[in-house]
């Protein structure tokens, strides 16, 4: 597949899979449009890939939580001509959740499932229009099972893979050459431990992965046509075992092993 001169949308695209993403997209000669709110991580990425890859990268800081923030988004870049859609902006929240605000609650998931929600909607009408497209939503490896401590992000996690599995499947049937893939990673080494507030305990370290090879995964997934990418053998393992169990004792399993001391 030949993407140079085309041009991608990533969310997210500040820190951690969304700037490896901007690097992989950028080595295929994608232009690129980057989004999030750090507008001076965004310039840091725009320099790198225009750099090293005589790309064109068009920088958008904006806080995208929500359908205004996403139709405000859809409308400047609408006539992009947007081949590839990576929705990546999202974060979770570590804590009992009776421990958590309900307008923290409510901002993460406005982020996680509506702002995302409606990009897709939004930019798949245009490219199932012209019967070519690819879109990413970034779920995660907490979409599989309950997740204590996890509670409402790994809900809105598994929002964001059946969702992205069901358009897959609707396109797919329908005869649409359009893809939308779900990215389910589980621990990486980026900011989403750290600003989730949870600890790196010797049960994250000895699960976390690199960034850069899933992000490559992903891609490849995405530009393959597969309708969910789980980097990682160790993950794929523990997606498995949990699901041969019931969803309490699942749940009850994940409490265990990411309770902090």
């Amino acid at each position: 597949m030949d993407f140079k001169g085309k041009k991608a949308l990533i969310t997210g695209a500040s820190s951690g899979f969304g700037v490896d993403f901007a690097d992989i997209l950028g080595s295929k000669g994608m232009d690129l449009i980057i989004v999030a709110r750090r507008k001076d991580k965004l310039d840091e990425v725009k320099v790198n890939v225009e750099k090293k890859y005589g790309v064109n990268v068009k920088v958008i800081d904006m806080d995208l939580s929500g359908f205004d923030a996403a139709q405000e988004l859809y409308e400047m870049t609408k006539d992009e001509n947007i081949e590839v859609l990576l929705n990546n902006a999202g974060y979770g929240m570590y804590e009992f959740f009776k421990n958590q605000k309900a307008e923290e609650v409510d901002r993460m998931l406005q982020l996680n499932i509506i702002a995302l929600t409606a990009l897709t909607n939004m930019f798949l009408k245009d490219m199932v229009k012209k019967d070519c497209g690819y879109i990413m939503n970034v779920a995660s490896f907490a979409g599989f099972n309950p997740t204590p401590f996890y509670a409402a992000y790994g809900a809105s996690k598994a929002f964001v893979m059946n969702f992205s599995v069901a358009l897959n499947t609707e396109l797919e049937k329908t005869g649409s050459k359009v893809v939308v893939s779900a990215f389910c990673p589980g621990y990486t080494d980026t900011e989403f431990v750290s600003r989730a507030g949870q600890s790196r305990s010797k049960f994250v370290e000895s699960t976390i992965g690199k960034s850069y090879p899933a992000a490559v995964e992903a891609i490849d997934g995405l530009f393959n046509g597969k309708a969910v990418v789980m980097p990682r053998f160790m993950n794929r393992f523990a997606a498995s075992m949990l699901k041969l169990m019931s969803r309490k004792k699942a749940a009850e399993t994940v409490f265990s092993s990411i309770k902090e001391d």
